[in-house]
């Protein structure tokens, strides 16, 4: 052997201690409001009614601006302001266009607004966020698209 490092170490070597930079560069975790503003989040997953998590596969999104959310609730557009401070967020009424679709787009988009409602907290980390009810609970998940 020629006692050579094979190339994959080395390249190994260099890509870990960038990763940890990112990291470190305040791409962790994060609960203030302005962590939710500037991008799409793509809801990902949700608890469904017997408390079992669901993967969604059905477009839903949202995008905040400080004052509003608004995006595609699975079938219909929608929209209500909100206030957030520290990693708490309430929401105001919620509207929204009314157009029929079919399943699951309809089951769906009853289930997140119906959790949107509920939701108390929030916690961004990297390119995810998850909102609880006030109960703790997590029962949105999203990342962003």
């Amino acid at each position: 052997m020629s006692g050579r490092r094979p190339r994959g170490a080395w390249l190994l070597v260099v890509a870990v201690p960038f990763t940890t930079t990112l990291a470190a560069c305040g791409d962790g975790g994060s609960s203030g409001p302005e962590a939710l503003e500037g991008v799409t989040w793509i809801l990902t997953q949700f608890v469904a009614e017997d408390g079992s998590t669901e993967i969604v596969q059905v477009g839903v999104n949202a995008e905040f601006d400080g004052s509003t959310i608004s995006g595609t609730s699975g079938c219909n557009r929608y929209n209500a302001s909100y206030e957030a401070s520290g990693n708490e967020i309430s929401f105001g009424p919620i509207a929204g266009t009314k157009m029929a679709c079919p399943e699951p787009q309809m089951s769906v988009e009853a289930r997140y607004l119906q959790l949107l409602e509920s939701v108390a907290t929030f916690e961004v980390e990297g390119r995810a966020m998850s909102m609880s009810d006030g109960e703790g609970t997590p029962v949105l998940q999203f990342s962003q698209g």
